[in-house]
Parts: C-alpha cells; structure tokens; sequence
C-alpha cells in the first residue's frame, strides 16, 4: 500500500445544531465531522495536501459567524489529519494556514500509521 492521507474537521460545541450545520454548508455530516471530498483538486503548484486544510479552513471561516450562532466552539473543534505511510512519515505545515488555524482557534491532530 502507498501513503494515503484522510483529512476532516470536527465541530464541537455546547448545544450544537448539527442539522442546521448541515443546511448552512450543503454537505452531509458524519457524525459531528466534515469530511474533505475525495475529488477535490490538487494544486499542482502548491505543497501537496494544502488544498484539504485549506478547503476545510475556508468553509469555517466563510462561515464562522453562523456556525457559532449555531453552536460551534471552534477552540474544542478540531482539524484531523491521518497519514498512512510506508518506511518514513515527514510532512511540513505552510504558515499561512497554521495562521489561519490560529485565528480560528482551531487544533491541528495528526495521526501517523504505518502500513
């Protein structure tokens, strides 16, 4: 098997809507999760992987206000990122988007397995 990489965000909160999160974004929560689409486009330009934090950071921040008037707590959610790898897991973060994570509040999890 060859590196795979899943990405989500978990929205947590007091008396969070979920339904209501769902409406407000057009997609279907898994639980109290976002996942990324599996065909989002990578940026052939860009570092590899960007895209998903990015995708998931801008549907949070476009949104921000309506979420926590919806319950989320954005310093309890949290963005997962799980790396399945084969002999070495490195990976870097772009500081724009560790920023951008930040001023959400935001966590960043990243999970590493070998397979």
């Amino acid at each position: 098997m060859e590196s795979k990489m899943l990405f989500w965000m978990t929205l947590y909160g007091k008396n969070i809507d979920l339904p209501k999160i769902e409406e407000l974004l057009n997609i279907k929560l898994d639980n109290n999760r976002i996942n990324v689409p599996d065909d989002l486009p990578e940026d052939p330009d860009g570092p590899i992987h960007y895209g998903e934090i990015a995708w998931l950071l801008n549907l949070a921040e476009n949104n921000k206000k309506e979420l926590l008037e919806l319950g989320v707590d954005f310093s309890d959610s949290q963005i997962w990122m799980i790396y399945y790898y084969d002999k070495q897991c490195n990976m870097e973060f772009d500081p724009e988007l560790m920023d951008r994570m930040g001023k959400l509040g935001l966590k960043l999890c990243v999970s590493c397995q070998e397979v």
